[in-house]
């Protein structure tokens, strides 16, 4: 494993990312830090850097450079928003950053930024033709782009530190959330994005705005997924949350569960821009980037053939880097994995689901047995909290969600009708029928591979009437196998209502 850390300075935290890179290219996030700084403050009131904010920054990096070499860190990315252009001061700022800690740190141009962005959203959400908004300390963009080109960017020269501070003298919270949104719609009136777009195109909002008042409207709504990425946030919503932010002051803001006390002083300016954005705009509703920009500065440091694949492997991909780091040596979980896929496939006239449920097959029969990390015993039970809490990109919350209660029902037993209506307002009595099938079809396959030896490599069903005929394909002796396979009978004939024969 080789160890890799990415800096970022930003205008209000500092961050540190420390990452695991095996030898194919996947990565784990094993720590990360954040620390509060006043740098883009300082840059916005006096195009200085203050000696106070140089010193608390000094500290900080001083710290992130003993954990790197504690670590053994081998590669240290270090970047700063475009924001820090201005200070009249950088020069020697990042030389005596570099003297005391040896951090050399890439100013982005508003190019380079757009296009981290960019790759943090097609690394995290599976769309190929979309409008992606940003909100950064001191510019908004919004940038269309379709496959892997960007199309159009728009970018307007405010942000939610500088629109804060623009407003700062009118003391009537409410009063100055409505001067800020009409100060965006009215940069954004005769926007090149507006009227450009058909029904197939996509909205993302990336970054932490839209992380915090994707939760709080989270919270309002009494969403039943604690899960940032891909969370739907409507006009509506945005508008509640708007509704709410522009009557608190800032210290009832911290108390809001969940939202950074860093961050709280720019709920209200971000908040104003996303409804503006989405008005101007006429957006009806976008999905939530999470962690957008360091995702698109971690698949900078990636190799080119898995950048390649992103766009269109996003969760083959995550699967794959959750095999990599969190399988016990000599897994079966790929061999688990082609036949479930398989038997999807085969059994596709009796089960008779949509492609719609193949991310939840494909979920639920790659992550089968993550539940004995926690115990053995019923680990199937187990692996409905891991699978919800598991970094799954390119698969909805909703797929994700259906994938837990398919590897959940490898055990019929363990579906409770009382923990599935936690959840009725984003699953129907169909889904439910889906998560059965899935989850017998898991069940048998991980039991066609129960040595542990891929004896099984195929799969052949012949339907007789109200029987199943399961004609193995073999490379070596899988008796043992078929008899543990035949022992699933009882459970497929209660989902599926036929018998099964395996030979």
């Amino acid at each position: 494993m080789e160890k890799i850390a990415i800096i970022k300075l930003g205008a209000e935290t500092v961050n540190m990312s420390l990452l695991d890179v095996a030898p194919n290219g996947y990565y784990n996030l094993f720590d990360e830090i954040s620390e509060s700084s006043k740098l883009g403050m300082s840059v916005e009131q006096n195009s200085l850097i203050m000696p106070n904010v140089i010193n608390e920054i000094l500290t900080i990096l001083k710290l992130f450079r003993k954990i790197c070499d504690a670590n053994n860190v081998v590669k240290i990315v270090s970047v700063v928003d475009s924001f820090v252009k201005v200070a009249r001061n950088q020069k020697s700022f990042f030389d005596e950053i570099y003297n005391n800690t040896g951090f050399v740190f890439n100013i982005l141009t508003t190019e380079e930024e757009v296009k981290t962005i960019y790759r943090g959203i097609t690394s995290s959400i599976d769309v190929s033709r979309a409008i992606g908004i940003y909100v950064s300390p001191n510019q908004t963009h919004i940038m269309q782009f379709n496959r892997r080109t960007i199309t159009n960017l728009q970018t307007i020269d405010y942000g939610y530190l500088n629109l804060l501070e623009k407003f700062v003298d009118i003391a009537d919270s409410a009063e100055k959330c409505d001067a800020m949104v009409k100060e965006i719609e009215s940069a954004l009136k005769n926007s090149e994005i507006d009227g450009q777009v058909d029904q197939d195109t996509s909205y993302i909002g990336a970054g932490g705005v839209f992380e915090s008042v994707g939760k709080i409207s989270r919270k309002l709504s009494k969403y039943p997924l604690d899960i940032a990425n891909n969370y739907n946030l409507t006009r509506e919503s945005v508008d509640s949350v708007y509704d709410v932010v522009k009557t608190l002051d800032l210290d009832k803001i911290k108390k809001i569960k969940g939202i950074s006390e860093d961050r709280a002083d720019f709920i209200a300016s971000g908040t104003a821009i996303i409804k503006a954005v989405m008005n101007s705009c006429k957006i009806p509703s976008l999905n939530v980037c999470a962690n957008c920009f360091n995702e698109g500065m971690i698949a900078q440091t990636l190799p080119t053939e898995l950048i390649e694949r992103l766009p269109t492997e996003m969760l083959t991909i995550s699967l794959e880097t959750i095999r990599t780091f969190y399988d016990r040596e000599l897994s079966n979980t790929a061999n688990v994995y082609n036949l479930a896929v398989i038997l999807f496939k085969q059994l596709k006239v009796i089960h008779k689901l949509t492609r719609n449920y193949s991310k939840a097959l494909r979920i639920a029969a790659s992550m089968y047995n993550c539940g004995t990390r926690i115990g053995f015993d019923n680990f199937a039970n187990n692996s409905f909290e891991i699978i919800l809490n598991s970094k799954l990109n390119g698969a909805s919350q909703k797929d994700i969600l259906l994938g837990a209660f398919a590897c959940k029902a490898q055990n019929l037993e363990n579906l409770s009708l009382a923990e599935w209506m936690k959840y009725k307002d984003l699953l129907t009595d169909e889904d439910l029928d889906a998560v059965r099938k899935i989850g017998v079809i898991v069940k048998l396959a991980c039991a066609l591979d129960k040595s542990r030896m891929g004896n099984v490599i195929d799969i052949t069903c012949d339907i007789l009437g109200d029987s199943i005929i399961m004609k193995t394909i073999t490379k070596d002796d899988a008796s043992f196998d078929i008899i543990q396979a035949q022992k699933i009978g009882a459970d497929f004939r209660k989902v599926f209502k036929k018998t099964l024969q395996v030979i």
